[in-house]
């Protein structure tokens, strides 16, 4: 047959493949998209993935007001902390709060530090800018909003620009105090970012990120599926990060009526946008380009993004409702410190300085340089043994091990083992599905790249379907020579069975086309194998009343086989099929044997016999082994014309036809065929 040749070849391409796989596999976390999701405290990841320690974060100062929600750094390390409830200002030099001012206001909701040294602040309900000068620290009210909010200040194109709302209006500072310098088609201003020549602007009703030049009207960049663009920060090339959350977790998505209280409002807030496992989401960070093109980077699961800053090596997101600063690095998430608090809502000076709710505090990292970094869980896809670390870095650095058979740690888990060095180590957890590992990095600790090796426990192949096909039905890869007719002049195989293969990967899409070839049987298989090993087949074949199973094929890839089954006596016969994953496991393979439904070979043709009675041919058609699907006739070479049986219906091994004669001469014959394709005619004179 044409095709033997070019399908050996591909067969032992693959098989060669095989036997360079390796049992042998490795945990691998050495980027920062392996390295996602990982929980640490104090340990920040580079874009090139390299683990380094940093000062811990420490509580340096505690505030007794319920509200947080303002915080600027001067370069010196003076921090200001604005409040709420009532609204004040502090100055904080090392651990000592200093009261500069209090407002007649709500809430102080955003600071700012001018290129002159001046502090500004702005407050809620009313609307205040204030002023304290460097030289005097004494506060000064400059302006009052007849109506509406202050939420955000930013120093842009040589002048104080604040964020307003309701309604949204960006303002800038003048000689008579803030002017309208565009209107922002929300309901709030929230949030400020300058970017180059650029000042960005986020919403709150819509959540709209938009930017403006300081002339021409106010661009929309993007619009976000969330109600609340609450950050925005800008990196040193000029993207942009904004976080978009539902609502405000702090002063809500609603403006609130002059001179009262700001309160959420659940029925202007819509339900969040939907993950993709359909639970619901609560914030998200987009990264815009600075050409406009907007790309979601990372979706909360039920953090509250509600700060950003540029960490040098990556985004900074403070979010609440626990206190948590998360990396954002090269697109990929992981939670750098976890906080005694309720939220974060102010990061500073690339995050060296931390604003706190529930409690306010302001936290800053101090000390000698040390972290915990923990894995994310790692899935090995089958219960595996653990074995050798593979590291590099610098010490003191210890590694420490705990595994299981839940996808997250649970009490079920084993405890962690003792810690090891890292450069010298090996997982000495239980064999389980699932691995962890923590790092205890000390001031001068760098960890470049870590592995973890691993194998699987050898499980069983799989064979999860047998299909024994139609007679005479074959799969072909490629068209025969003639429409769905095959025939094999020359057999590609020795001994009594004459198989035809074909290169294969369900029907049609996995078997190849289907074509016809009379007196072949094909069987195929769906066959899987829990550690993804490569796999071969044995096929046999077992006769009904006999013990013994004769071989018909051994170590095929393809999942399909076609024997010739006129080399077999009639009768009914089954396939046995033998699954081996010994191309991975040459030491200790695993096997799985399954049996195909029983099915019959009938190499015979039907027996037709007919007479004469009266004006009618009585035809009586009978085949031993099989159905009969077809009987007809015709007269003197002409077209034949099917049979309808006695009793109706053609679909028993024996049937009784009859057909009125015609005055002859003339030359009868009748043609029968059975489900096997085996056929026969028989002819008679019709000539009284």
């Amino acid at each position: 047959m044409t095709l033997a040749r070019p399908l050996c070849l591909v067969v032992a391409a693959v098989a060669a493949a095989g036997l360079a796989q390796t049992p042998t596999r490795h945990f691998s976390l050495d980027t920062p998209r392996a390295l996602a999701g990982s929980l640490s405290s104090g340990v920040a990841i580079s874009p090139e993935g390299v683990l380094r320690p940093l000062s811990p974060l420490t509580r340096v100062a505690e505030l007794e007001e319920p509200l947080g929600l303002a915080l600027a750094v001067a370069a010196d390390g003076t921090a200001y902390v604005g409040t709420g409830r009532p609204a004040r200002i502090y100055r904080v030099r090392g651990t000592a709060p200093t009261l500069l001012a209090e407002l007649e206001a709500d809430q102080v909701t955003a600071l700012l530090l001018a290129p002159g040294g001046d502090l500004w602040a702005t407050t809620a309900v009313p609307a205040l800018l204030v002023r304290i000068p460097a030289a005097s620290g004494a506060a000064q009210v400059v302006s009052r909003l007849a109506e509406g909010n202050l939420w955000d200040l930013a120093w842009f194109d040589g002048t104080l620009v604040a964020a307003a709302g309701n309604p949204g209006r960006l303002l800038r500072l003048g000689r008579s105090g803030l002017e309208l310098a565009a209107t922002v088609p929300d309901r709030h201003a929230r949030c400020l970012a300058v970017a180059g020549p650029w000042l960005w602007i986020g919403t709150s009703g819509k959540g709209l990120v938009l930017r403006w030049n300081g002339k021409d009207p106010l661009g929309m960049v993007y619009d976000s599926p969330f109600t609340e663009i609450a950050a925005l920060t800008a990196a040193p090339e000029g993207t942009v990060y904004a976080a978009g959350l539902t609502g405000d977790p702090t002063m809500g998505a609603s403006s609130p009526a002059p001179g009262g209280d700001v309160t959420v409002s659940a029925a202007d807030t819509p339900p969040p946008p939907k993950t993709e496992g359909g639970g619901t989401a609560t914030s998200e960070i987009v990264r815009i380009h600075p050409s406009g093109a907007a790309t979601a980077v990372h979706r909360f699961g039920k953090q509250l993004a509600g700060t950003l800053t540029w960490g040098g090596e990556g985004l900074l997101v403070g979010t609440g409702l626990e206190g948590e600063l998360w990396q954002v690095v090269e697109g990929s998430a992981a939670r750098l410190d976890t906080l005694d608090a309720a939220q974060v809502v102010r990061l500073a000076t690339a995050g060296e300085a931390v604003l706190t709710q529930g409690p306010v505090a302001l936290w800053r990292r101090t000390g000698s340089p040390r972290g915990t970094f923990t894995s994310p869980v790692q899935d090995a896809g089958q219960p595996a043994s653990w074995g050798e670390v593979t590291a590099r870095g610098s010490a003191p650095c210890t590694i420490r091990f705990r595994s299981g058979n839940s996808a997250s740690p649970d009490d079920t888990w084993s405890e962690w083992t003792a810690a090891q060095p890292c450069f010298a180590a090996r997982a000495t957890a239980p064999p389980s599905r699932y691995l962890q590992w923590q790092l205890k990095l000390g001031p001068a600790g760098v960890v470049e790249f870590l592995r973890v090796a691993y194998r699987q426990f050898n499980l069983p192949p799989q064979i999860d379907e047998i299909t024994v096909h139609d007679p005479a039905e074959v799969f072909l890869k490629g068209p025969p020579p003639s429409d769905r007719a095959v025939s094999v002049t020359h057999p590609t195989r020795a001994g009594i069975f004459t198989t035809l293969d074909s290169e294969t990967s369900d029907v049609s899409a996995r078997l190849g086309k289907k074509y016809y070839l009379v007196g072949y049987q094909t069987v195929s298989w769906k066959a899987s194998d829990p550690n993804n090993d490569p796999l071969l087949f044995d096929v046999e074949l077992q006769r009904a009343g006999q013990e013994r199973f004769w071989s018909v094929a051994s170590r095929l890839e393809s999942p399909s086989v076609s024997i010739d089954a006129q080399a077999l006596a009639d009768g009914s016969y089954r396939f046995r099929i033998t699954a081996s994953d010994g191309q991975a496991n040459p030491d200790a393979p695993a096997t799985t044997r399954a049996l195909s439904r029983w099915f019959v070979v009938d190499n015979t043709a039907p027996r037709i016999e007919i007479a004469r009675s009266g004006e009618v041919w009585v035809i009586t058609v009978e085949d031993a082994g099989s159905p009969l699907t077809l009987v007809e006739y015709n007269r003197d070479g002409e077209r034949w014309i099917p049979l309808t049986p006695e009793d109706g219906l053609l679909d028993g091994r024996r049937e009784t036809f009859r057909l009125p004669a015609v005055k002859g001469p003339r030359l009868l014959a009748v043609r029968a065929v059975d489900a096997h394709h085996n056929r026969a005619t028989v002819a008679v004179d019709e000539t009284p």
